[in-house]
């Protein structure tokens, strides 16, 4: 009896342990689900600018949460890297430059724009293949967190598009988790 009495109460310390490190200590990963729409385009204030737009909800592994910096975009294209390092987000309806964003474990659901910042040289959307990369600074943290990549596809007609700057938006096609673009002009909410 006497032993067992031992057991239990091992077994409670070690269970109270483990869940005061999952609920006050561990401080999870900050993560994304895939976006459901990435657009490529301009934005325009005064100049146009490049401009990438996507969906997405970013969500915390851990119940405390974590806090993002900044976050950017890299892309590449035929061995290039470009980073969009501007990045805002709608709140409320509005948008607002991205910094100390709270994510918790529920997520946060919202628009990301990033746009090239403004004292680097232009970019241009050439055909072929693209690979996004996004990146989070979180808090607390020394290194960039990559948080997901993109494989998307800019046709002749697309680039064409672009060109003229007007736009191109990727959608996720859910049975083939495929992202499939369309012409747009000149984007009014985007």
């Amino acid at each position: 009896m006497e032993v067992a009495s031992i057991i239990i109460a091992v077994s409670a310390v070690i269970i109270s342990a483990i869940t005061m490190w999952l609920t006050l200590i561990h401080r999870g990963q900050l993560k994304m689900t895939r976006p459901s729409v990435v657009f490529f385009g301009y934005d325009f204030d005064p100049t146009p600018s490049p401009k990438i737009f996507l969906r997405t909800l970013l969500f915390s592994t851990s119940n405390q949460g974590r806090v993002i910096e900044t976050m950017y975009i890299r892309i590449i294209n035929r061995q290039e890297n470009e980073i969009f390092s501007f990045w805002g987000y709608e709140d409320t309806g509005r948008l607002v430059p991205g910094s100390g964003l709270y994510v918790g474990r529920a997520g946060v659901s919202s628009n990301h724009h990033f746009v090239k910042a403004r004292h680097k040289s232009d970019y241009c959307f050439l055909e072929g293949s693209y690979r996004l990369e996004v990146f989070a600074n979180i808090v607390g943290k020394r290194a960039s967190a990559r948080l997901y990549g993109i494989d998307l596809v800019l046709t002749t007609d697309h680039a064409a598009a672009l060109a003229k700057h007007e736009g191109v938006l990727f959608e996720l096609k859910p049975d083939s988790q495929v992202y499939v673009g369309a012409l747009r002009g000149a984007p009014n909410s985007l």
